[in-house]
């Protein structure tokens, strides 16, 4: 009941902000996306309601009838190529029904995706958008990793999330979400600052705690590239020592032994890793009967039996644990082209905004924030590698968010380079102006 109270509640202030603007309802969508109030309220009331696809419908009404205007680039174009192959190879899939309804799903992504690239227009709005994702999907991860930490130290969390799926997806999602909270916390002060940290450990240990090993992988990288881009590396090894000396003493062997194996010869290989290597020859297989388009939009499960040559030893309609291979074989070698192409065109953009902000052209938070997207995308391509993260709508508002950051770095460079030149025609020293009974008397 309490629970209820309180998505009623937060649901309440949240469509009252919608309805001051698009940002606040975009705002309102991520919430619901993220959070998946429906589930965590156990009501449901609000399961019959179909609450992200009322928010998402309100959304785009809101931007169509408010001032915002529509922009696309090369960027934005990827992404609509991206979803119009998609449509060509679920209508051409092997079972096209069961495709196309998963590619309405997909479809909905991607045009909240393109709206955030237009709604974003300043750091602020950015830094807002960050917030919400954040708290909407740390609150309770993050609940569960302090709750775990403390009260069942070292025990394996196979909890699922509604928005992100089993232990392996999870642990993906944590090490995307950790740069986000990393970032907005280097950017605070105060209270503020400290409860992005206390968050962050909680995100952290969540992670950690399913004993994914492509998630300890993701872990990793983040940390590794977090240090490398910090300006400040004393006070990042110094967190990372803090939350070491947190985290790694409650972890048990049975954890390291679990990651140990990520290293194992072929010979010492489990059942997982070697049903993980079957299921990319799969995809392979899947790809080279159906080059153009593949087997459909998230059709490889519904395939597999077809083009399984193990005989069923890793038995039937299982999924191909890989984003990489997983588009592969759905979308054929144009779909994991264009896929790679809008991975490669985000990171790029990161890259450019990182440089921008070290050159001191780009004032305020977009420095940290493009490391933060950067290392989240690093995250989902060691993670991805070995989970089915291809279609996560989180995936594809990181690249929108990408997007939307480097159109605010244009602007704020635009914006900064007229001030200095400004400055430069005004300088402080000028001289007083002309008083002709001075001058007279100076004469």
């Amino acid at each position: 009941m309490i629970r209820t109270l309180i998505v009623i509640t937060a649901l309440t202030i949240g469509w009252w902000f919608a309805l001051q603007g698009p940002l606040y309802a975009a705002c309102l969508y991520l919430w619901i996306a993220y959070f998946r109030p429906e589930s965590w309220a156990w009501d449901p009331m609000f399961a019959t309601l179909n609450l992200s696809y009322i928010a998402g419908a309100y959304l785009v009404l809101r931007t169509i009838f408010s001032s915002v205007r529509l922009r696309f680039d090369t960027r934005t174009i990827l992404l609509l190529l991206f979803l119009g192959h998609s449509f060509v190879s679920a209508w051409l899939g092997l079972n096209s029904e069961h495709s196309f309804s998963a590619w309405q799903e997909f479809a909905k992504m991607i045009v909240v995706s393109i709206l955030l690239t237009n709604l974003i227009q300043s750091a602020a709005d950015l830094r807002l958008i960050l917030i919400v994702i954040s708290l909407s999907l740390g609150f309770e991860t993050a609940k569960q990793g302090w709750a775990q930490l403390v009260l069942n130290p070292g025990q394996q969390n196979d909890n699922w999330v509604p928005f992100l799926g089993d232990n392996n997806l999870v642990a993906v999602g944590m090490a995307m979400l950790l740069p986000i909270i990393g970032a907005l916390g280097a950017t605070s002060t105060g209270w503020r600052k400290r409860a992005f940290q206390f968050l962050s450990i909680g995100v952290l240990y969540r992670g950690l705690s399913t004993y994914s090993r492509g998630g300890f992988l993701s872990f990793g990288a983040v940390g590794a590239l977090w240090f490398w881009r910090s300006p400040h590396k004393l006070k990042t090894l110094a967190a990372v020592a803090v939350a070491a000396l947190l985290i790694l003493p409650v972890l048990p062997q049975q954890f390291w032994d679990r990651m140990s194996t990520i290293t194992a010869s072929a010979e010492e290989r489990d059942y997982s890793q070697q049903g993980r290597l079957h299921f990319w020859h799969v995809a392979v297989a899947m790809a080279s009967d159906r080059p153009l388009v593949g087997v459909g939009h998230n059709g490889y499960e519904r395939a597999y039996n077809d083009y399984d040559f193990s005989g069923g030893q890793y038995y039937f309609d299982r999924a191909v644990h890989s984003a990489w291979f997983g588009v592969l074989g759905e979308l054929g070698y144009p779909g994991l082209v264009l896929f790679v192409a809008i991975i490669i065109s985000s990171l790029l953009t990161c890259r450019r905004v990182r440089l921008a902000a070290r050159r001191g052209e780009i004032p305020g938070p977009l420095g940290p924030y493009a490391i933060a997207l950067e290392s989240s995308l690093i995250a989902f391509m060691v993670g991805g590698s070995f989970v089915s993260f291809q279609y996560n709508e989180m995936l594809w508002h990181f690249f929108a968010l990408s997007v939307a950051l480097d159109r605010v770095a244009v602007a704020e460079a635009a914006a900064n380079r007229i001030r200095r030149e400004e400055q430069e025609r005004s300088p402080i020293d000028a001289p007083p102006e002309a008083d002709p009974d001075r001058d007279f008397a100076w004469a």
